[in-house]
């Protein structure tokens, strides 16, 4: 069987799943698009194809198996750092944008735990491309991890808009984005620096 070190749990082929790894799948699916609230245990188990007590055998709650989420979510982007923090958040970015984007909207310890574990993976990610030369730095890198994480979550926050103003599906509306906001991401979008300068005149005023 696949290891969530070795492949995305989201890509592993149901019929290489457990039956615990088959309800994680479902419950990640579920939580991503209805949020922990409405999500039901009988929903999950019904995508899984098991029953509601084995959810609860194997888990002993709803919240327990959000916790099993995070859990998988950030062991594989664990693994994935070990040779690269770009990369690994690239990937979290990938397979798990959705989950991540509805469960760091919440306001709950469980939603600053996975925020915590997704912003050091940033962090790493900016101080390795800054020592390589392929980020350029900031003078806040702390601010400037989170700005990446935000902005890599971002489109997911607003996939049924996305699928709304392209007409089709949200991978499609995902891959005719991918372009512009790499010419963002390295081009940068504003020949006047005024935007800068009012940002670090508000910031300064501030402190």
């Amino acid at each position: 069987m696949s290891s969530i070190a070795d492949a995305p749990l989201t890509d592993v082929p149901l019929a290489d799943l457990s039956a615990s790894g088959r309800i994680v799948r479902a419950a990640l699916t579920r939580f991503a698009q209805h949020g922990v609230a409405r999500a039901t245990v009988r929903d999950i188990a019904g995508d899984a194809g098991v029953s509601a007590a084995l959810v609860i055998h194997h888990f002993g709650s709803k919240e327990q198996l959000r916790l099993e989420c995070d859990r998988r979510v950030v062991a594989f982007v664990q693994a994935k750092e070990r040779t690269s923090a770009a990369r690994a958040l690239d990937a979290a970015f990938a397979h798990y944008g959705a989950y991540a984007a509805r469960m760091l909207a919440e306001d709950s310890p469980e939603s600053r735990r996975l925020f915590d574990e997704l912003l050091g993976v940033s962090r790493a990610a900016v101080a390795d491309g800054e020592k390589v030369g392929s980020l350029r730095g900031s003078s806040d890198p702390e601010a400037q991890a989170v700005a990446l994480l935000m902005l890599g979550l971002a489109p997911f926050a607003f996939t049924a808009n996305l699928t709304h103003w392209a007409g089709t599906d949200a991978e499609t509306a995902m891959t005719r984005l991918a372009v512009p906001i790499a010419e963002i991401y390295t081009a940068g979008l504003m020949t006047d620096p005024a935007v800068l300068e009012a940002a670090r005149d508000a910031q300064g005023a501030r402190e």
